[in-house]
């Protein structure tokens, strides 16, 4: 009889835990991601080595980045609505050593999109250009774009983003 008791007792408390699941609300992260709100999430954990083996991590990294930073910019600042959805980055070979990475925002085609450029020996340095000027709008080290993209969007939509983006060479 104590084996049925017990057997039951532990029924009723899985059951009981499996009830109050049902009616938990959780967050819901899809939205979250698709909103693209900063701070709202765990800290990202993406390396700069991260964006130099994933195209997309890196373009979604700096992109994300660039948005942020450079929101006066009009290209710029459409970046976080152009990664809501399907999104082509354009790589344009300029010599042996250099492609500008153009993002295709709404609005924009392969001439006049934001883009950014890596250089430096390591190409640890992003230089980030309104599409329709080639005056730089900012300078900044690759360390510091990841760190800031970490510490204001977690890896869940980081990937998202990145899953989004269709490279194209031009």
């Amino acid at each position: 009889m104590k084996t049925i008791s017990k057997i039951l007792l532990g029924s009723v408390a899985v059951a009981g835990i499996g009830a109050g699941v049902a009616y938990t609300t959780q967050p819901d992260l899809k939205n979250q991601v698709n909103t693209l709100t900063p701070g709202t999430h765990k800290a990202g954990k993406t390396t700069v080595d991260d964006t130099k083996t994933n195209e997309k991590l890196a373009t979604t990294v700096i992109g994300l980045y660039g948005a942020n930073h450079l929101e006066n910019n009009a290209h710029w600042k459409q970046v976080p609505v152009a990664f809501k959805s399907s999104t082509t980055l354009m790589k344009e070979p300029r010599t042996n050593t250099l492609t500008v990475y153009r993002i295709l925002v709404p609005n924009t085609n392969q001439t006049d999109a934001p883009y950014y450029e890596l250089s430096g020996s390591d190409h640890n340095t992003v230089t980030f250009y309104d599409g329709t000027s080639t005056t730089p709008l900012a300078k900044v080290d690759l360390a510091t774009v990841v760190k800031y993209v970490n510490a204001h969007y977690s890896d869940q939509q980081q990937q998202d983003c990145a899953t989004r983006i269709k490279i194209q060479y031009s």
